[in-house]
């Protein structure tokens, strides 16, 4: 049965919703990540060699611990998206999203008819038909949809982008986005912060939610994005925290 998705219901309320990212190709890895407590566990298939079938298996993983599955689909493709909603996936996070022409595709491509160009089949997400008319019906309410703000292009559009009342959250990406500025990483540099800020101003205007995935994450930092604002939050990527976590104690005993 479909239910109501828990980070839409906290995002309304405007409270905060933490979320886990997943880069390995592993169900194990999204089981303990929705098993830490975290809202939604987002599968990254656009820089992973996360397979469909994989993916499957770690929407499962997810929900066995009631996190919501989400996805970042490797583009803003009908069929790519058609296919993750249909295995089971409550939010979709659409990346390098650079106009608002593109914003409009997605949310086509998310949304049953009258809304958009969805097309209707009888998969997992509808119990294998068990379920279908309820998921017919309130699909389009519960199916979580995130724009990426990842590219300096995107800039010029960001009111019309912002005003588009289908989207639940707008997410920056701040590799991407610093990348695409001639800066990679360099999230201290001035004309990086400036475009952090004025995203931020854009957001609060519209009235829309702000999202950040903090790819190193510190209390110390999340807890200023919070006082900034953010209320979707991306907490580190499991390869990271594994690598990390290694390192410091592999490197225990080994001289200065």
């Amino acid at each position: 049965m479909i239910k109501k998705n828990k980070v839409i219901a906290k995002l309304e309320q405007n409270q905060l919703s933490l979320g886990a990212w997943i880069m390995s190709n592993s169900a194990v890895s999204a089981e303990i990540m929705s098993q830490a407590g975290f809202d939604w566990v987002c599968v990254d298939a656009e820089h992973s060699q996360v397979t469909k079938e994989t993916a499957l298996e770690m929407f499962r993983a997810i929900e066995l611990h009631g996190a919501e599955p989400f996805v970042r689909t490797s583009l803003n493709d009908e069929v790519e998206m058609k296919k993750y909603l249909d295995m089971g996936a409550r939010g979709i996070i659409v990346p390098m999203v650079k106009s608002y022409e593109e914003v409009r595709r997605a949310i086509t491509y998310i949304k049953y008819p009258p809304q958009g160009t969805r097309s209707y089949a009888l998969p997992r997400c509808t119990g294998y038909g068990e379920w279908s008319n309820e998921y017919f019906k309130k699909a389009n309410d519960e199916i979580f949809i995130a724009i990426m703000i990842e590219h300096i292009d995107s800039i010029p559009d960001l009111d019309k982008i912002f005003s588009c009342p289908e989207i639940n959250a707008v997410f920056v990406g701040p590799y991407d986005l610093s990348g695409s500025m001639g800066i990679p990483g360099e999230f201290d540099n001035p004309k990086f912060i400036g475009v952090i800020d004025l995203i931020n101003r854009k957001a609060r205007e519209h009235r829309i939610t702000m999202g950040f995935h903090e790819v190193h994450p510190t209390p110390e930092k999340i807890n200023k994005l919070i006082e900034n604002g953010v209320r979707f939050i991306a907490c580190g990527i499991d390869t990271v925290f594994l690598i990390e976590k290694s390192k410091e104690f592999a490197r225990m005993g080994l001289p200065e």
